[in-house]
């Protein structure tokens, strides 16, 4: 009996390192099953077990040859089996998991980028909040300098010269920033959204100036032709157009701005046209993305995934993004003239490029009706354009390691782009203390397109695991598909965040990142929130109300639509 016993430990002993040898050869020859293999390698009890199972299979040359290095001494094969074994740590950071297959280490920035990110620190810093705004040093700049000038040019005598100028000078600025490719917008370190803000600002501000002007000058006839189209322009981009009439609105605004050029060349505005020129310009720079993506987007897969949710994907081939950003999109099936802008789900690392749209609009609900059945998708010719849109806050390098990410409906597609992108920074050292996913939700059918059990927490090794909290709040009218969902995480043994019914209790999950930043002794919170404008207002008044004793939430925020 006491030799039977001694044989079974050895030959125990022998299949581990069968095991780990094994491993160490798969390590060589494919780096992503081995992350696999190594994290669900069988246990000892396992593999006498499964070797019990058939007592008559003969072993291979290799488990002969194995069986020689047993009659070494019991230490001595425990030194062999330590030596060959790699440190876990070092083997995550050297074989990621299949999803990992190009992370960046992004957060090890250069030196001319550590200048841009010290820069941009500088003009995200925030002065003041209310309500749903936050005045940042860039928006106070671009204010000063913008209103030094309109006072001191009527300081001068106003005359038909002068109030034109300062015509020109706002023309110009709106211009500027309604362009994609901004400059005044990366140099202030202005969001799409705050670009847009002053865009529309300074549209309002060129109407009064050029009425100003005209009053002075009623004689001249190429002016009516200038300020025609800048009414027109201000006039067609009122919220309720905008928001219902989108076609009519883009339209119209293309028609517009062509008649302003003409315009502007006839009655000499020479601000005017330089502006016009650096807007077609944009458009060269649009174009040419356009081209660089075009056999990357030859195959758009389109497929329906809940009601009125469609699932947009394409390989990813190269295409570099930040979490958070978007890409325009043109499908010729539908429409030639129209781009709508998309926030990627996916991150630029994994193999495939996956948006998720909802039917908002005519263009969206065509798209929904063209998409193939679940499990049956179609595939259509597309273009894409970006990738576009930077956060409010900067959170490249190790600034911000305590994150508060927070969503509502389809606004979980930037949010979860930016939180894959950080986890997957981990394994190259990124410093992450803390990650507090909070997605809130009432329409059932999202839910179920898009939702999927532990696909966060699969981006995390063991040891990490306690850096993610995730949270899912939806309404009563998603009990049944929730319940689906749970059951089916549970029966495929995944890793599913935690489902709470009724809306989310700020108030705690505030308190429990300012306790984390008081644990962690880092006082930056990096508060990403993306969702309607009532939620973006909760988050806002939640984030003024923790920013004390030192510890201070900045917030960048996205207006989406439930």
């Amino acid at each position: 009996m006491r030799n039977s016993s001694n044989q079974n430990r050895q030959k125990q002993k022998m299949n581990n390192y069968l095991d780990s040898s094994n491993n160490r050869l798969k390590c060589k020859t494919d780096n992503d099953k081995t992350a696999i293999s190594a994290s669900q390698s069988p246990t000892p009890s396992m593999i006498y077990k499964s070797n019990q199972s058939n007592p008559t299979k003969r072993p291979s040359n290799s488990q002969q040859t194995q069986k020689v290095e047993q009659k070494q001494p019991q230490n001595q094969q425990k030194q062999i089996q330590q030596q060959n074994q790699p440190n876990q740590k070092q083997q995550n950071q050297n074989n990621p998991s299949p999803q990992k297959r190009r992370a960046r280490p992004e957060w090890k920035i250069s030196c001319y980028r550590k200048i841009i990110q010290k820069w941009q620190a500088v003009m995200n810093r925030r002065i003041y909040s209310f309500s749903c705004f936050a005045l940042q040093v860039g928006d106070v700049i671009i204010f000063s300098l913008t209103a030094a000038y309109i006072v001191f040019s009527f300081f001068e005598e106003i005359d038909t010269q002068s109030s034109g100028n300062v015509a020109q000078m706002m023309l110009t600025l709106t211009i500027i920033f309604g362009c994609r490719n901004g400059l005044l917008s990366f140099i202030f370190s202005l969001s799409l959204e705050r670009a847009l803000l002053w865009h529309q600002m300074f549209a309002w501000g060129t109407l009064a100036l050029s009425i100003n002007h005209w009053m002075h000058s009623k004689e001249i006839m190429s002016g009516y032709l200038a300020i025609a189209p800048i009414f027109g322009l201000v006039a067609f981009s009122i919220q309720p157009i905008r928001r219902y009439l989108w076609e009519f609105f883009m339209r119209m605004h293309w028609i517009l701005i062509i008649v302003l050029v003409v315009g502007c060349i006839l009655h000499r505005v020479t601000l005017g046209v330089i502006a016009c020129g650096y807007f077609f310009l944009d458009i060269c720079f649009r174009i040419y993305n356009v081209c660089k993506y075009r056999e990357m987007s030859r195959y758009m897969t389109l497929e329906r995934v809940g009601n009125n949710i469609t699932r947009l994907s394409m390989t990813n081939e190269d295409c570099y993004f930040k979490g958070g950003q978007y890409f325009f999109i043109m499908i010729p099936h539908l429409s030639y003239f129209q781009w709508h802008p998309f926030s990627v789900f996916s991150a630029s690392y994994e193999e495939e490029m996956v948006f998720y749209v909802k039917s908002l609009g005519n263009w969206t609900g065509d798209l929904y009706d063209i998409a193939g059945k679940p499990g049956q998708p179609t595939s259509y010719r597309a273009y894409i354009d970006g990738p576009y849109g930077s956060h409010s806050i900067s959170i490249e390098g190790d600034k911000y390691q305590n994150f508060l990410m927070i969503s509502g409906g389809i606004g979980v597609t930037p949010i979860i782009s930016t939180a894959k992108e950080l986890l997957a920074e981990i394994d190259y050292g990124r410093p992450v203390k803390n990650l507090h996913f909070i997605w809130t939700g009432r329409d059932s059918a999202l839910v179920e397109g898009v939702f999927e059990p532990g696909d966060l927490k699969s981006l995390l090794h063991q040891e990490e695991a306690n850096i993610l909290q995730t949270f899912y709040h939806y309404s009563a009218e998603g009990d049944k598909r929730i319940t689906d969902i749970e059951k089916q995480a549970q029966k495929n043994k995944q890793q599913i965040v935690e489902l709470t019914k009724g809306r989310p209790n700020f108030d705690k999950y505030f308190d429990n990142a300012y306790r984390c930043c008081l644990k962690s002794g880092h006082s930056l919170v990096a508060v990403l929130v993306c969702g309607p404008q009532e939620l973006i207002d909760l988050v806002e008044i939640q984030a003024m109300k923790y920013s004390t004793d030192g510890i201070r939430f900045d917030v960048h925020q996205e207006v989406f639509n439930f």
